[in-house]
């Protein structure tokens, strides 16, 4: 996923900007002095304490997670800001023969060839979004991560420490630059990435909780059956036929133990239903900002050919992680495993995303075919 920053770096830093003096204390809270009008724009007096903690120790101390009031007030500082900025980055640009020998040695495609055609010197826009993702299960997790994408071919690279590689050489621009056409679609193919992306990060956890919901489930039905068990000791005893109890009295007998296991296998039926509430994993993701970056750089310009059809597709050098762009998957946006071409309109897949229909065994493009295989429509 990338290194994500912990939440009270990030206030303390948006605090500082804002003109605010902080002090870290002992107990892990942040002691602030702010000016008056952001104590009136957070609503907060001028000094005080911060915690992160979900459930503050002290009433006095203001909590500042991501569910508090003083998180959302937070927004009311960027009121009529925008989460969108434009910045420009000043490109090194390589040596275009071993750029242009790299993308000929590393590009591999599975059922395809491809040739390149030129090399262009273009002006290349980049989105930097910041995600935010909250998970909720039995605990609660959350976070903020970062990607680039390619706001020209839609390639997606998560940011960890890169980020730090070009944060600083980050300029806002002398004339205000229009913003870019590609923005939306590079935002939809970021959430794309984000949500796989942080589906990876949790699949441990999430493996995590099937296994604690499989053992509470498993104590939940033993502690249930042993309670039935005992139910049918107890009237096997009190109520047998042949004795001195009268026939109405055993059916009478017969109800009242009916009676008494449905309601037992009832609540363990509620309980179980409960259990599933507690460990099912919510996760929300939403974008923070993003900033459209524009650069220069270098577009190698492919043709990709499968059987009798070709198709130009551009990939360009990344001047900001310095390094050739990968190819994205047209599907996913987040590739895993090798990259195939469909046959009706050339799109590029990755493994996971160029499906075979488990019924029929046909190859389909999940791009041309979002509801399922074309043939048995599944």
């Amino acid at each position: 996923m990338g290194q994500s920053r912990p939440l009270p770096e990030v206030l303390a830093d948006i605090l500082t900007l804002e003109g605010a003096l902080l002090e870290r204390t002992g107990d892990g809270c942040l002691e602030f002095v702010v000016p008056s009008s952001l104590s009136q724009t957070l609503g907060v007096p001028e000094h005080g304490k911060l915690s992160f903690a979900y459930h503050p120790f002290d009433e006095s101390v203001i909590s500042a997670s991501y569910e508090s009031e003083f998180f959302r007030s937070v927004d009311r500082i960027f009121s009529g800001k925008g989460k969108m900025a434009k910045a420009v980055y000043s490109s090194q640009l390589p040596n275009i023969e071993k750029v242009s020998r790299w993308v000929s040695e590393k590009i591999a495609l599975s059922n395809a060839s491809f040739r390149l055609q030129k090399v262009d010197h273009q002006r290349i826009d980049y989105a930097l979004i910041f995600f935010k993702y909250v998970a909720l299960s039995d605990e609660k997790r959350e976070g903020i991560f970062s990607l680039l994408v390619n706001e020209q071919n839609l390639s997606t690279s998560p940011l960890n420490a890169n980020l730090t590689a070009f944060w600083e050489d980050l300029k806002e621009p002398e004339e205000l630059l229009t913003r870019s056409e590609g923005i939306s679609k590079a935002l939809q193919a970021g959430f794309s990435a984000a949500s796989l992306i942080v589906k990876e990060e949790f699949e441990p956890f999430m493996k995590s909780l099937e296994r604690r919901l499989n053992r509470d489930i498993i104590r939940v039905f033993e502690y249930y059956e042993t309670l039935k068990g005992e139910i049918h000791k107890t009237f096997e005893k009190k109520f047998i036929p042949g004795r001195d109890s009268p026939e109405a009295q055993n059916e009478e007998g017969r109800k009242a133990l009916s009676g008494k296991l449905d309601a037992v296998e009832g609540e363990k039926r509620w309980k179980i239903q409960d259990l599933v509430s507690k460990y099912a994993l919510n996760i929300r993701i939403e974008p923070v900002c993003i900033i459209d970056i524009e650069t220069e750089s270098l577009v190698f310009w492919l043709e990709i050919r499968r059987r009798l059809s070709s198709r130009t597709f551009p990939l360009s050098y990344n001047p900001l992680l310095k390094k050739a762009d990968s190819l994205p998957c047209e599907s996913c946006f987040h590739p895993r495993g090798t990259y195939y071409l469909c046959d009706e309109k050339l799109h590029i897949l990755c493994a996971t995303c160029f499906r075979k229909c488990p019924d029929c065994g046909r190859e389909y493009c999940s791009v041309c075919h979002p509801k399922g295989c074309p043939r048995c429509k599944n």
